[in-house]
């Protein structure tokens, strides 16, 4: 049996890197959806809106400060240092600076949130009053400890990256989400809505901790050292850090934004996290996991000058989401109702709360490809050190976006926004795109188009068998209970799925899954 498995995947750590990220990825999101289910079924959407709210300020400053910026900075620099036996002590010398600089800088920026929060809610919930406003305030002091407790296991994760120790790093979320699970189920009933924050807190904590015996076995020493701050690296890190506070993720600007037009409408903050979170759950378990894992191999690729190994990374990496992103979003387009029924439904969640939520899906959800692509563009670019590009795209998709997002939600409200988010993503991505194509002077742009329009086809394909089927079995069992969404979504997912993966693999589609990346041909 193993010797089955061998042959039909080729050796590649990438692969198997991947597959275990991927797998890890499914848990977490599953207890995320376990976790959103709660919420919808014991809260009312007040106290939602003003738990969701109170996440908007602190994730907002972690996110431009530390996920993705100072990652995206550190592991290049700490990879180049830990691949030479003399620059060891360097390696060292630049995990003590950041920590202490990351949790001076978090740990103040925390604190002023806690201090001016009143001010700051007004920001993320402008016509919220009463206890609704006090829960927002109250909880966003809360959670203005957990940036700081991120950023500090940022840092660990950053270091297991680029020693390519995925695994630990990917049950942190798993950790996290059991954590605000806690607080849902154990808290709250004896702290009251300050019990969701405590089990946010908790949860970060949980994600800090998992880390650091792997970090310690790695013969990485976690010190705090006032004196000997090693410049010449900081410096270096600097250049490579400040110009990625400008790239501005997308998602993480429009969920801001989107935050801000709802908070103008009853319950709609709700409405539209809710949905912004079903959309972004294949994202997190195969482009992230994708863009993760390929990481510190694009940066050892191109710090070894391996031109033809970097090009297939990437090649090989968009079409892997492609395979897999372009029917997942079909899917979930197909079953959009019974997805949010089943996830969100119950309790106080009524029908109208599932109709706005299931409608800013659908938008949402028409980007879902174009928002797992780049994710890897943006690091192919950083791997190369390349901090001006992705800068510039940044801005401009930031300007477009919040401009078009004010103009849209005049006319559409919160849809406004989801299709704002949308339109910003696709523009982004096709960009992006024509400029990857050009970096790694690779020629057959049109080969990976055709790739991705075979893929479209079949996808379709498979879409009609679901659609036909979904039909059939609602009709048989009805849509009333809980047990028959899942059995109408599942028993016409399953007989698409497999008609798809048949199709794909007899027409060589699937290939790109387990192509060697050191060979020279394309792998579209």
């Amino acid at each position: 049996m193993v010797l089955k498995l061998k042959k039909l995947f080729p050796k590649s750590t990438l692969v198997y890197a991947t597959g275990y990220l991927v797998a890890l990825s499914v848990l977490s999101r599953i207890l995320g959806l376990i976790r959103d289910r709660l919420l919808t079924s014991v809260f009312d959407t007040a106290i939602l809106d003003a738990y969701f709210s109170a996440f908007r300020i602190p994730d907002f400053l972690y996110n431009i400060l530390i996920l993705g910026t100072l990652s995206s900075a550190f592991i290049p620099l700490f990879s180049k240092l830990i691949n030479r036996k003399d620059k060891q002590e360097e390696a060292q010398h630049l995990i003590d600076d950041v920590l202490l600089i990351v949790g001076l800088v978090m740990g103040l920026l925390s604190l002023l949130m806690i201090v001016f929060a009143p001010y700051l809610v007004k920001i993320v919930a402008i016509s919220y009053e009463g206890q609704k406003l006090t829960d927002t305030i109250m909880l966003t002091r809360i959670m203005a400890i957990s940036p700081f407790i991120f950023s500090i296991s940022s840092v660990l994760s950053s270091i297991l990256n680029s020693y390519k120790k995925f695994i630990i790093v990917a049950i942190g979320p798993l950790l996290y989400n059991l954590g605000i699970i806690i607080g849902i189920i154990w808290l709250y009933p004896l702290y009251g809505v300050a019990g969701l924050g405590y089990g946010v807190v908790i949860g970060a904590l949980l994600h800090m901790l998992i880390q650091i015996p792997s970090v310690l076995r790695l013969h990485v020493q976690l010190r705090l050292r006032l004196n000997h701050i090693n410049t010449k690296n900081l410096q270096r890190l600097w250049k490579l850090y400040w110009p990625r506070l400008f790239v501005i993720d997308t998602a993480m600007i429009s969920l801001f934004i989107g935050t801000i037009i709802a908070s103008t409408q009853a319950n709609a903050v709700t409405y539209f996290t809710l949905a912004f979170n079903l959309n972004a759950l294949p994202l997190g378990i195969i482009a992230l996991s994708f863009a993760t894992a390929i990481f510190p191999y694009l940066t050892e690729a191109y710090a070894q000058e391996n031109e033809v190994a970097f090009r297939n990374y990437v090649i090989g990496a968009i079409s892997k989401n492609l395979l897999l992103l372009i029917p997942v979003m079909m899917l979930m387009l197909n079953f959009r109702s019974q997805l949010v029924r089943i996830v969100y439904g119950g309790g106080v969640f009524d029908w109208e709360s599932t109709r706005v939520t299931f409608q800013t899906f659908t938008i949402l959800a028409l980007s879902i490809p174009f928002q797992g692509l780049i994710p890897l563009f943006n690091r192919a670019l950083f791997a190369r050190h390349d901090t001006k590009t992705p800068m510039t795209i940044g801005i401009v998709s930031m300007i477009f976006n919040i401009v078009s997002a004010m103009i849209l939600s005049h006319y559409w409200g919160v849809l406004g926004v989801a299709a704002s988010f949308s339109i910003t993503i696709i523009l982004t991505c096709l960009l992006y795109g024509v400029i990857i194509f050009k970096t790694i002077n690779h020629g057959s742009i049109t080969r990976t188009i055709r790739y991705g329009l075979q893929i479209s086809l079949w996808s379709l394909g498979m879409v009609i068998i679901a659609y036909g089927l979904k039909n059939l079995i609602g009709n048989i069992l009805g849509t009333d209970r809980l047990i028959d969404l899942i059995l109408q979504v599942v028993g016409a997912s399953i007989p698409a799925l497999l008609v798809y993966g048949y199709v794909t693999w007899k027409f060589g589609l699937t290939r790109v899954l387990f192509r060697d990346t050191n060979k020279k041909e394309s792998l579209t």
